[in-house]
């Protein structure tokens, strides 16, 4: 897939779509949706400038998490129910998890278009972890 990006020298270009669309709640009921752009686009000068005062261009953070991958159309309640899944997987791992902070602050990736048959798609909910959560599953799972 190729979406058209229009810069302000008005100038096209098709940008390949890239996976994972990542959509994230910001409260009261907004979303906000983030597109991950193809590797040409190494710096943040080689980006096409968007036109939409409401589209920006953001350099995302390394961050450390923890995923729970799983297929079917995806919303944001099965987004929640998959969260809570993946919620209690950590807690039986022995991790201490604030439930309401990762309930309300995950991500949802989406890698396939919406055309693609449901049981193909792969979706995968991300909860952050801190530096010391990420040592406490490091050395629990490498011995």
């Amino acid at each position: 897939m190729t979406a058209p990006v229009v810069t302000a020298e008005k100038k096209g270009e098709s940008i390949a779509m890239t996976a994972p669309v990542v959509t994230e709640g910001i409260g009261g009921g907004m979303k906000k949706m983030q597109f991950v752009l193809p590797a040409k686009y190494d710096s943040l000068d080689k980006i096409p400038k968007p036109t939409n005062l409401n589209v920006k261009i953001t350099k995302v953070p390394a961050a450390s998490g923890a995923i729970h991958k799983f297929s079917g159309s995806c919303d944001d309640e099965k987004g929640r129910v998959q969260v809570q899944k993946l919620i209690e997987q950590l807690k039986e791992d022995g991790m201490e998890i604030d439930e309401g902070k990762a309930l309300e602050n995950y991500l949802l990736w989406r890698y396939d278009p919406p055309f693609t048959i449901p049981m193909f798609r792969r979706n995968e909910v991300w909860v952050d972890l801190s530096e010391s959560q990420v040592d406490y599953l490091v050395n629990k799972f490498s011995n």
